[in-house]
Parts: structure tokens; C-alpha cells; sequence
């Protein structure tokens, strides 16, 4: 007879008992540890169930107060790492899976929570802290204006207190990445309550510290990422440092975001405290000195110099991702700084006699200036109501001593354009692109930077006609910029401080009599000098790459849009230089290997063109200007069809940029697919001169051996093993593609054979043996196209793999039939350059159909007169 009855699964008998197990333990210790753990994974799960099936089960999860036997196992473990991490992983699994609003809140009451969080785990064992901050997270995924009291303590209705949060932003810097996310998605949580109390704390002492930290640690971080990319380019094929390096790139861009989100979240001092730290800890002491080529000592003593291919890197990142305006603006005028002469700043009172003061930035946008910097040692300003605010010196240190500089950070942005280096073009090109991108930019300081979109411009001339604002005529955009600009310049954007922001501003609302019309010349030629730099990049030769010749050419339709394509006659000249000489490469692929293909590449090349110049993929051109390139293993003189098809489809994007950006300036608009043109068989043609043609060709196929002119002969492809072959030459229907084949006689069939080998016929190059005139020697190129990655500066970080060309030697019957093939095949190829130069010759066509350029520049002159 049994005496007891077996209890199910989940029941609450079953609940019960694991609840009076667990409150028998009174110390945990080795022996027991395992069944301890068992019980709380048992609870975990019952608990689970019962919500979504038999609220009965926490009532008795109340009644027991379950919570407490978990708070003195914790106590009682003397921090037994097994039960800790079971237990922070019971409670994260019943807080994150219950779903029923009374048990939350009871859950968070009575103090459990807190003790949890404040209780000193032994955080040696990393499994401990990695389920510790998996438990704060998902406590923080259940905050809202209600259940956030019960995590805080108030006196004087304030709080004092919030253990969630500064427990979890101490573990900020720890150098485990999926605890620094961690941290970030609860403060976030924290953020997004809609709680004013809970907004005072984060903005009082000493836990408000926490975003200066932020940004300094973001700093740490640009400064190693630039090492890093140092390192890297010395060594390219350590797979180590390439490893390292994407990661810090990755964490560049987490921290960028969480920066965002962090100004997103509604909470207009938080906001404003964030551009503050940003601006005076990264962007003014660090980034924006790194991008002129004389090296302030006081920033490079300090360790703050950056490379200026990682200083513009870590700008278009930062005004990619940041889009609240009162930052950006404050950035983007950062770029159009005093570049006056040091020595015309003297001391008055006590105060640095410049024209910068400390920019206080409204949620708006807007801007107002507060009182100048001092001296140290005279007291501190009204800004200090903000811990860190000791950082705004190396902005104010900056901005004083950027004074030194010969060149402005615009003008040094823009001569990386022109650079050697195209890493560093590219990284220019990722900085104007991002600012024209981010819509939160004011209009004004993009015509200050000489980037204003020409639809903008117009809005504006509008506005100011409608208004009765009185203006020169605007002078010819991409003409010679007139002699008044090279000297007397007296208005202050060329000696422009951030303090200045504000009367800049103004004087583009107001401008007086007296200096509208420097402010409209000055604009102009900053607007003349960054078109200017983008043509004479798009007309470099050799030709940048594809992607610095995509940008350029998106910048400029942003510029200069349909129906505004008012050019010089040198301009226009130089983007026809450059436009043939693109064009005689591709003729001069011609004769090359991979004629055959040029084409299809022509059309996928295009499709890749039109889009990169409607959106460019700013993303990701912009990170892979700091990966290292991999080494190139050709050698000088390398012909090898590999690397001649790389040249080709370099050589391809090329001139389909060139083609679209001068169709775009003439006509207005891109064409949407290549001009080709058809192949037809008519008597003399090319395609009337070929031989046998199928509509494929595969092996196992049969083919016919008379009407292809086959040619007899024998192949060994394995030493010691001939065989008697038939060569002959194949083309497909309605294509210029050609193929060589060795064909087996058929056994069932006279004057048939069967395909065995195929090759192509393009760069086949035939060449009869030097010693044996019986011989005739074809080389095959690799069967794979060259990749789309070809001309391109991001491959990936990844080396480029290249095929060795293949080898036929075939031994013919006598000397004649070696010679008549030779001839053939030569013939043929010569046949397939032509019917692909017939195909390409709508797009080669050195006057094309649209309009001249005798006839643009005459009625350019016609409408400016």
C-alpha cells in the first residue's frame, strides 16, 4: 500500500514543496549546493507557468515571501558563485517572462530588488557579472512612471538615491563589450522614463559626471582607434590587428549612437549638456585641429593629435549619426574658425581679447553666447553649474590658438580632396557628404561652407526677392572667381569663430549696406572653390577610385541640379580631357583579353553608377577608408589576364561615371541604361564572317565538325597521355562571345564531335613553338569574371585572389595545318574585338547626340548676358 501520492509536474503541491526545501537550507555549502540550484531553476519555472495558467501560484509565492528565502540564500552562499548566478538568473527569468501587472509590482516592492543590486557580488567570475547586468537590464525593461519608485529613495521630494542606475554606470568602462551594451540599453531605460524626479537625479551630482565620462571615454577610444589604424598599415596581413580594428570601429559607432539616443530622449538639459561635452571634449580640442596639416604642440603634447584621415573619419561619422541641430551646427561651424594671425590676440582686463565665448546651444537649434572664457585662476564662469565643464577649456584653447594656423579646417578639407592618398579624398569626400546629408544642419552655415544645395539657394534668392532684398547679380558658378576675393575679404567668416555663430547668423538675416556684398562674394567663391574641387577630382588623372568618383559626382548633381549647369569653357574643357582619355582606355581594352565581356559590364557597372550617384552608401565608404588595403601580389609588367581584367572593369567604372556626370551637366538628367547597339547579320558584316554558331554551347554537346572548319590535331592534359582531338572556333548567336573547343569524334555520327573541353576565345593570344613549328601554344584565361570590387578602395580588408592562367599546347599533323590555325584563331579574335567595338560604338561615340560644347558655353553666354 503506498503511503504518498506522486505529484505532478506543475502543480502547486509541487511548488510547495520546492518552497519548503528551500527553506530548510540554512547554509549552503559544497554538499548541498547542487540541489539549491536545482530548486531555484524548479521555482523559476513553476512560477512561469503559473502566471500564464493558475494565479494561485503566486499568491503563494506571496504568502511565503519566496523573495526573502532568496535574499538569505544569497546571504547564506558566503557568494558561492554557482547560487549567485542561479539566483540572479532565477529572478531575471520571472521579472523578464511575468507578464501579470500585480506581481511585477509586487516583485519590486519591499526592498528585494534593491538588496539584489547592491549586494557585493564577487565579480571575479565573469559568468557572475554577466548574469548580474542581464538582471539589471531586464529590470530596466519594466520601468515606467510607476514601477520606477519603487526603486528609489526620495527625501524632500528628491531623490537621493537610485541604485539601479548608479550600480550599472559603473560598469560603463568595463572592457567585456556585451557589458558596456548592456549599460547602455538600461541607461537609455532610465532615460525614457517619463518621470521628472528621475530626470533631476540623473542631472544632479555626483552621478550627472557620468556623461563627461561618456564622451572623455569616447575620446579614449578615437584616439586608440587612430593607433590602431597606424598599426594596422603596418602591417596589413596581421589578421590580429585587422581584427581589432573593425572592432574598435564598431564600438566608435555603438558609442556615436547611444550618444544620440541620449539627446533623443527627450530631456532638453540632457540634450544640451551632451552637445556641450561633445563639442569641448572630442570635436574642438581633438577632431577639428586634426584636420589641418600644422600640428598645434599644445594638442600634440597632450596626446590629442589624431591623423586627419581618422579625424575626418570620425567626422562624418559623428554628423552621419547625430541629428540634433543645435550640435551639428555647432560642429559645421567649427569648420569655418579664425585663421588669423596669433599675434592679434592681446589681453584686456583680465579676458583673451578674441571674439569666442562660450556657445550655449537651445533645443531649437538657435544659439546665444554667454560670457568670454577667463584666465586661469580668475574664478570660474556661470557655466560651471555642470560638472566637466573643465573640458570646455580645451575648446576655448583651441579656438584660441587655431589662430596660428595658415589654413582654415574648411580649406584643409577641402586640399584632402586633392590629395595623393585616396584614402584620405575618399575620407574629405564622406565629410561633405554627411553634412549635406544631415538635415538638422542650417541652411546658412552650409552656404557658409560652400555646400548649399542650388534648390535651397534659389528657395532663398526667392524669399529675398519676395522680400525686397537688393543683391548683386550672382556671378557664373563655375567661372574664374573674380580678383576681390583673392585679397580684400573683410567680412568675418574668413576669420570665423564658434562666438561668432550668432552674428553670423545675423548678418545673413540683416545684411547692411555695407557688407552685403562681401558676404555674398565670400560665399560664392567658398561655393566656386568646393565645385572647383570636386571637378578637378572627378578629371584627376589617373582617375581616383570609384568611390571618391561617386561621391564627387553625387555632391555635384546636389549643386548643381537639372537645368543649372552654367559651366566655364575651361571647366567644360577639362571634364572632356578626362572624359576621352577615359574613353581611350576602354578602346584600348579592345584588344585585350576580356573585350569579350566589356558589354555586360558596361550595363552592370551603369545600373551601380546611376544608383551610387542618386544616394551614395555613406555607411559604409566610410569605414573602410581605415581599413588597411591588401598588399597587391602582381608584379611590375603582370599581364595575366587576372590583372588585365581588373584594369578592365576599373577602367569600365570609370568612364561610366564620366559618361553620366557629362551627360548630367549638359542634359540635365542620367540616362537610365547604356546606348548599345544590336548585332545583325548582313551581307559583309563581321557576324557574316563568322563560323558556326549556337545558341550555347555545353560539353557533352554535339557540334558539326565540317561547318565549323574543325582542325585535327592532338592534346595532352596528363603527362604521357595523348589524345586526338578536332580544334575549332564557336560563337553564340546574337553575341560576340566566342569559345574554343576540342572535340572528340563522334562514334555514331560522320562529320560530328563531341564538345570535351571549351575555353574562351578572347586573349587566347596563339603563338606557334619557337622549336617545334608543329606546335601551337593558346593561353586560357581564368574562367571567372573580374570582380565588381575592382577599381573600388573597399574590397573588404580582404586580399585579393587571382587566378593563374591556363594552357593549351596543341600538336597539329605538319607545319601548314599549325600556321592555318594560328591564322584562324587570330582571325577570330580579331572579328570579336570588332563586332564588341560595333556594340560599344552608340556609347563611344566621341559626339554624342546631345548638345556640344561650343553650344552649351554659347548659350551660357547668351543667358548671362
Amino acid at each position: 500500500m503506498w503511503f504518498w501520492k506522486t505529484r505532478e509536474r506543475f502543480s502547486l503541491d509541487e511548488l510547495k514543496y520546492l518552497s519548503e526545501q528551500l527553506e530548510r537550507v540554512t547554509v549552503v555549502n559544497e554538499s548541498n549546493k547542487d540541489f539549491v540550484i536545482e530548486t531555484l531553476r524548479s521555482i523559476a519555472e513553476h512560477m512561469i507557468w503559473g502566471d500564464q495558467h493558475d494565479p494561485s501560484f503566486f499568491d503563494y509565492f506571496m504568502e511565503k515571501q519566496v523573495m526573502a528565502h532568496f535574499l538569505r540564500i544569497l546571504k547564506d552562499s558566503n557568494k558561492n558563485s554557482g547560487v549567485a548566478v542561479q539566483l540572479l538568473q532565477t529572478l531575471s527569468i520571472i521579472i523578464g517572462n511575468i507578464r501579470s501587472e500585480h506581481a511585477i509590482y509586487y516583485l519590486f516592492s519591499n526592498e528585494y530588488i534593491n538588496n539584489f543590486i547592491t549586494y557585493p557580488f564577487d565579480f571575479r567570475h565573469e559568468e557572475t557579472l554577466a548574469y548580474y547586468i542581464s538582471f539589471l537590464r531586464t529590470i530596466s525593461l519594466k520601468l515606467d512612471h510607476n514601477t520606477v519608485s519603487f526603486f528609489i529613495k526620495t527625501k524632500n521630494d528628491e531623490v537621493v538615491s537610485f541604485p539601479l542606475y548608479s550600480e550599472a554606470i559603473k560598469l560603463f568602462h568595463h572592457e567585456e563589450s556585451m557589458v558596456r551594451i548592456a549599460v547602455r540599453t538600461l541607461t537609455l531605460n532610465v532615460y525614457n522614463v517619463d518621470d521628472e524626479c528621475i530626470q533631476n537625479f540623473v542631472m544632479s551630482q555626483p552621478v550627472v559626471g557620468y556623461f563627461s565620462d561618456l564622451v572623455t571615454f569616447l575620446r579614449q577610444q578615437s584616439i586608440n582607434l587612430d593607433s590602431l589604424v597606424a598599426e594596422a598599415a603596418r602591417t596589413p596581413q596581421s589578421a590580429v590587428t585587422s581584427g581589432r580594428l573593425e572592432g574598435a570601429i564598431a564600438e566608435i559607432g555603438d558609442l556615436l549612437f547611444y550618444c544620440n539616443d541620449i539627446m533623443c530622449s527627450g530631456i532638453p538639459r540632457l540634450n544640451e549638456l551632451m552637445s556641450k561635452h561633445i563639442a569641448n571634449i572630442l570635436v574642438f580640442p581633438v577632431l577639428i585641429p586634426s584636420l589641418c596639416p600644422t600640428v598645434d604642440s599644445a594638442t600634440s603634447t597632450a596626446g590629442l593629435q589624431l591623423s586627419p584621415l581618422c579625424s575626418m573619419y570620425l567626422l562624418s561619422r559623428l554628423t552621419h549619426v547625430v541629428k540634433r541641430k543645435p550640435l551639428v551646427n555647432y560642429v559645421s561651424a567649427g569648420l569655418l574658425q579664425n585663421t588669423q594671425p596669433a599675434s592679434s590676440a592681446v589681453k584686456e582686463n583680465g579676458f583673451v581679447a578674441t571674439s569666442f565665448s562660450t556657445l550655449s546651444l537651445n533645443e531649437d537649434g538657435s544659439s546665444q553666447t554667454s560670457a568670454p572664457l577667463k584666465e586661469e585662476g580668475s574664478g570660474k564662469s556661470e557655466g560651471d553649474e555642470y560638472p566637466g565643464n573643465e573640458t570646455e577649456n580645451e575648446g576655448a584653447h583651441y579656438m584660441a590658438s587655431c589662430a596660428s594656423r595658415r589654413m582654415s579646417p574648411r580649406e584643409s578639407l577641402l586640399a584632402h580632396l586633392l590629395h595623393d592618398d585616396e584614402k584620405l579624398v575618399l575620407a574629405a569626400l564622406c565629410v561633405l557628404v554627411s553634412l549635406l546629408q544631415n538635415e538638422a544642419l542650417d541652411d546658412m552655415l552650409l552656404d557658409a561652407l560652400g555646400i548649399l544645395p542650388r534648390r535651397k539657394r534659389h528657395k532663398q534668392m526667392l524669399l529675398q526677392a519676395l522680400m525686397g532684398s537688393q543683391s548683386e547679380e550672382e556671378p557664373e558658378l563655375f567661372s574664374d572667381p573674380p580678383e576681390r576675393f583673392e585679397d580684400d575679404v573683410s567680412l568675418g567668416i574668413q576669420n570665423f569663430q564658434i562666438g561668432d555663430y550668432v552674428d553670423f547668423v545675423n548678418v545673413q538675416k540683416k545684411p547692411s549696406p555695407a557688407g552685403d556684398g562681401d558676404t555674398w562674394g565670400l560665399k560664392t567663391k567658398h561655393r566656386s572653390e568646393v565645385l572647383d574641387a570636386l571637378m578637378q577630382l572627378l578629371c584627376r588623372r589617373p582617375p581616383p577610385c570609384a568611390e571618391a568618383l561617386w561621391h564627387a559626382g553625387w555632391l555635384l548633381r546636389q549643386l548643381l541640379p537639372s537645368h543649372e549647369h552654367r559651366l566655364s569653357l575651361r571647366r567644360f574643357s577639362l571634364l572632356d580631357s578626362a572624359y576621352e582619355a577615359a574613353r581611350q582606355d576602354i578602346i584600348k581594352e579592345l584588344a585585350d583579353c576580356w573585350c569579350d565581356v566589356i558589354p555586360s559590364v558596361v550595363t552592370d557597372e551603369w545600373k551601380v553608377c546611376r544608383k551610387a550617384l542618386e544616394s551614395p552608401s555613406l555607411q559604409r565608404d566610410s569605414s573602410f577608408v581605415l581599413l588597411p588595403r591588401p598588399l597587391d601580389p602582381r608584379t611590375e609588367g603582370d599581364v595575366s589576364s587576372s590583372v588585365v581584367g581588373e584594369r578592365m572593369r576599373a577602367a569600365v567604372k570609370v568612364f561610366v561615371a564620366l559618361h553620366q556626370m557629362k551627360t548630367f551637366l549638359s542634359e540635365g538628367t542620367f540616362p537610365e541604361f547604356p546606348i548599345l547597339a544590336e548585332l545583325t547579320e548582313e551581307p559583309g558584316s563581321f557576324v557574316s564572317r563568322l563560323g558556326l554558331k549556337l545558341a550555347s554551347v555545353r560539353v557533352g554537346t554535339e557540334v558539326d565538325l565540317i561547318e565549323g572548319k574543325a582542325m585535327p590535331c592532338r592534346v595532352a592534359f596528363e603527362r604521357g597521355k595523348e589524345r586526338s582531338v578536332f580544334l575549332l572556333v564557336v560563337h553564340k548567336e546574337s553575341d560576340a562571345a566566342s569559345w574554343l573547343i576540342l572535340a572528340d569524334e563522334s562514334p555514331s555520327r560522320n562529320g560530328s564531335g563531341i564538345v570535351r573541353v571549351i575555353a574562351p576565345l578572347a586573349g587566347s593570344k596563339p603563338r606557334v613553338d619557337d622549336d617545334h613549328p608543329r606546335w601551337l601554344h593558346l593561353r586560357i584565361r581564368s574562367p571567372h569574371w573580374p570582380s565588381a570590387d575592382a577599381g573600388k578602395l573597399g574590397t573588404g580588408g580582404s586580399r585579393v585572389k587571382r587566378l593563374v592562367d591556363g594552357r593549351w599546347t596543341l600538336a597539329f599533323p605538319d607545319e601548314q595545318s599549325c600556321k592555318q590555325a594560328k591564322g584562324l584563331v587570330a582571325e577570330m579574335i580579331e572579328i570579336q574585338s570588332q563586332l564588341v567595338k560595333q556594340v560599344l560604338d552608340p556609347l563611344l561615340d566621341p559626339s554624342p547626340p546631345h548638345r556640344s560644347l561650343e553650344k552649351l558655353v554659347s548659350e551660357n553666354d547668351v543667358s548671362n548676358s
